[in-house]
């Protein structure tokens, strides 16, 4: 992982102390790395019932994480799932990340191809398959249900699934919650944009990205040298992964750069997001002021009308304080990258209820955070984890501890096909409020929170070709896209 930067609250995101019993930092390299945890509530023998299996998979924008950071431990899950007497297994796993996950462009599919194998990039999407097989060939030994599996992941993790949604050959589970990510969150490069990535990293390492043995001399490079590289050379403090569009991963009718209906097979779909989700992008927007901002939304809006319809709806102004500015900016990225989307696929979710039975739950968790770092009073991405996985419940009150054995328990429920609240297919979605309330409010009881009425607009600018183009605009934004390309 990339050192921290000045005003980098990654830290922060994820801040659980190591437990005893998983030693930290352990020692990885690009295949010793490829690990998996799992925790089982209890030793099987085969005349017992076979139980769920909660396969999670952890976030990082493609770029950091791993499956050993001390907040996915997942024995406190399984600790709850026993006491409600609804024991699941858990599951996670390490796969490839940034350049050794998702470097692609037409060096690597040639040499893909003289290997015997198709596309470029995505490894670390084939990674995640291939733990997923795992799962499906292995875990009834140790009591596991490999009919009943569930997909949950957060911000990349669920970017992850929701490209496996869209995939050839999809990893195999039956039920998904994508919390805080859909694909169109790191949208996936084109070979032509990967190859201008390729390049960018061969020349911050003098390499000729032309020379036949190109390849030899990147893996000859120490990874965490590469791993240290990539903000440099993304030309931004924190980056993404991004997949590629190799004509090989994806469904040939896939645009995991929209939003579609999941496939048929899914039997039951889970997502949504928190309040505060924009404030991620806050290190890489320091710079911004609101010329700049809106140079970059126009030059891929390209109607100046347009751009400043997003603007207004958000009332950013050019007589803002930069603290205020960056506030409005930051909610209006968290709302491109991840509300709007999940609102969109909400309501294709509903169009679409009638042609299959599949359970479909939306949430909101809009709980503030009371821990004393630079997120404190935020419903910030990541925070509901510490509810879902209870790794820090001693920094909880007791109406805090209530809400998170209420959230986990969802969860819980969710992978053992149980009915959670009111499916989804009209307008309501569960909120996990502010002062650990929890309820399920329709849009119309929420709007003054989440102003679906300003989504519903972005949504319909210009016969909807608008928020598409706005999403661009916000990826190029918040990573400062013009300084790769």
């Amino acid at each position: 992982m990339p050192g921290l930067v000045d005003g980098d609250n990654s830290s922060d995101l994820v801040p659980v102390p190591p437990a005893a019993h998983l030693p930290w930092p352990p020692a990885v390299d690009e295949l010793s790395g490829l690990v998996m945890n799992i925790v089982i509530p209890r030793a099987f023998d085969n005349t017992q019932k076979y139980l769920p299996v909660f396969v999670y998979v952890h976030g990082g924008s493609l770029l950091y994480g791993g499956a050993n950071l001390p907040i996915f431990d997942a024995v406190n899950l399984v600790s709850r799932s026993l006491e409600i007497g609804l024991p699941i297994i858990c599951v996670n796993f390490n796969y490839r990340i940034g350049i050794g996950g998702f470097l692609a462009g037409e060096a690597v599919a040639r040499e893909l191809k003289q290997d015997g194998y198709a596309g470029s990039g995505n490894f670390g999407f084939t990674d995640q398959k291939v733990a997923f097989d795992w799962v499906q060939n292995y875990i009834g030994h140790l009591g596991g249900d490999a009919e009943k599996v569930t997909a949950v992941g957060e911000s990349a993790g669920g970017i992850s699934i929701s490209n496996q949604l869209q995939a050839a050959q999809p990893a195999v589970f039956h039920r998904a919650v994508c919390m805080s990510g859909l694909s169109t969150a790191i949208p996936p490069w084109t070979i032509h944009q990967h190859d201008i990535f390729f390049a960018a990293v061969c020349r911050h390492f003098k390499i000729d990205p032309t020379a036949p043995d190109v390849l030899d001399h990147l893996r000859a490079i120490p990874q965490q040298e590469l791993a240290d590289a990539t903000p440099e050379i993304q030309g931004v403090p924190a980056g993404t992964g991004n997949p590629c569009l190799d004509g090989w991963f994806y469904l040939p009718e896939a645009d995991p750069r929209g939003v579609t209906a999941p496939p048929a097979w899914l039997k039951g779909f889970m997502f949504g997001d928190v309040y505060h989700e924009g404030i991620i992008f806050h290190v890489n927007l320091l710079e911004g002021d609101y010329h700049s901002i809106r140079r970059v939304i126009q030059v891929h809006v390209e109607d100046e009308s347009l751009t400043d319809q997003i603007l207004e709806a958000y009332e950013i102004a050019d007589d803002l304080p930069h603290s205020e500015l960056l506030e409005r900016v930051e909610h209006m990225c968290g709302d491109f990258i991840f509300k709007i989307p999940n609102y969109a696929l909400a309501k294709q979710c509903a169009k679409n209820a009638a042609q299959n039975e599949r359970a479909v739950y939306l949430y909101h968790f809009d709980q503030r955070s009371r821990l004393p770092n630079t997120l404190e009073g935020t419903a910030y991405h990541a925070h509901e984890l510490l509810y879902l996985f209870g790794n820090l419940e001693e920094e909880m009150n007791a109406d805090e501890s209530q809400m998170a054995r209420e959230f986990s328990a969802a969860w819980i429920k969710f992978a053992n096909w149980l009915e959670l609240w009111r499916a989804s297919n009209s307008s309501s979605w569960m909120v996990w409020g502010q002062n650990s309330k929890v309820e399920l409010k329709t849009e119309t009881e929420d709007e003054d929170a989440r102003n679906y009425t300003r989504m519903n607009m972005i949504l319909q600018l210009d016969e909807g070709k608008t928020w598409q183009k706005g999403l661009a605009a916000i990826d190029s934004l918040v990573n400062r896209r013009w300084k790769l390309w």
